[in-house]
């Protein structure tokens, strides 16, 4: 209800106050015996009770006291432009969108691009394949720029990875080696244990083979405090092992079959646990005998 509607109620109410006082003291009055006389009543005995000339003065006062505070009120109130008003209304909106778009890329900045993307990147980059190398470019680029932030090159990756993905394109042996080591750089460096992280679960599902990230890994699970970081290790081995025997590289997965092996067999019991533990799969257990030439 608008200021000018509440004031106005109260007025309403004050005069149905005032009256029912006026009738409460008219109807008192006539409850006393009245003696009727034939003679003409005189002005003086038609005149208001002065108790009620009282009441209704008062009331009459108050009610003309409340119309100026109604009427001061309503020259105070700016009438708000509608325009103005769309304007206020969008802002808060971009406001509220920038806020979750932040609240996202903080809680996993790999992730975080996606809300930043043209609303049709997904169809431009099929259409238009200037668009998809200069996209791919420019994150390849972020992501090998030691002067941007750790959000910003893993938004990079992201976008990268996504990209290529959807395009259905590999980088170039050199690129895809100069985003492993990024990655591992952001990894060790990093002092975010969220970001370091999520980097390690992105290099963990890498598609290409590599010895560098498999070294990594071996590591990792060997000396790491982290049980979590240690079960990525675990699980990035094993997705190597099945990526190089994928692409029949045999040597490669026969070296890694190995390295699993022994890992399960460690004299750490904690290396030796997890190991285990991820080795449960019954095909798992096939194709490392298989590698191993059992």
């Amino acid at each position: 209800m608008s200021t000018w509607q509440g004031n106005t109620a109260l007025v309403f109410a004050s005069i149905a106050l005032g009256l029912s006082i006026y009738s409460h003291t008219k109807s008192i009055s006539t409850d006393k015996p009245v003696a009727i006389q034939q003679a003409k009543p005189t002005l003086k005995k038609l005149a208001i009770p002065a108790q009620d000339r009282e009441n209704l003065v008062a009331l009459h006062g108050y009610i003309l006291n409340l119309e100026t505070r109604i009427h001061e009120l309503e020259n105070q109130a700016p009438a708000i432009d509608p325009e103005l008003l769309a304007t206020l209304v969008e802002q808060a909106i971009e406001k509220q969108e920038n806020e979750r778009r932040a609240e996202i890329e903080k809680r996993n900045p790999a992730l975080g691009w996606l809300s930043n993307l043209p609303d049709d990147y997904r169809e431009r980059i099929k259409a238009d394949p200037q668009y998809a190398d200069s996209s791919i470019n420019e994150a390849l680029a972020t992501l090998l720029n030691l002067s941007k932030s750790e959000n910003e090159r893993l938004a990079a990756y992201g976008q990268l990875k996504m990209t290529l993905s959807m395009l259905r394109r590999d980088l170039d042996d050199s690129q895809a080696n100069a985003v492993i080591d990024a990655m591992i750089s952001i990894s060790d460096y990093t002092n975010d244990p969220k970001i370091r992280v999520s980097t390690l679960e992105n290099l963990s599902r890498q598609n290409n083979i590599s010895p560098k990230l498999a070294e990594h890994f071996q590591k990792l699970l060997q000396t790491d405090d982290n049980d979590y970081v240690r079960n990525i290790s675990a699980t990035a081995l094993i997705g190597q092992f099945f990526r190089a025997t994928r692409d029949g590289n045999n040597s490669y997965a026969s070296d890694l079959a190995e390295r699993i092996t022994a890992l399960e067999n460690s004299s750490n019991a904690k290396v030796a646990e997890i190991m285990a533990e991820n080795l449960k799969g019954p095909r798992l257990r096939e194709e490392l005998d298989k590698a191993l030439g059992k």
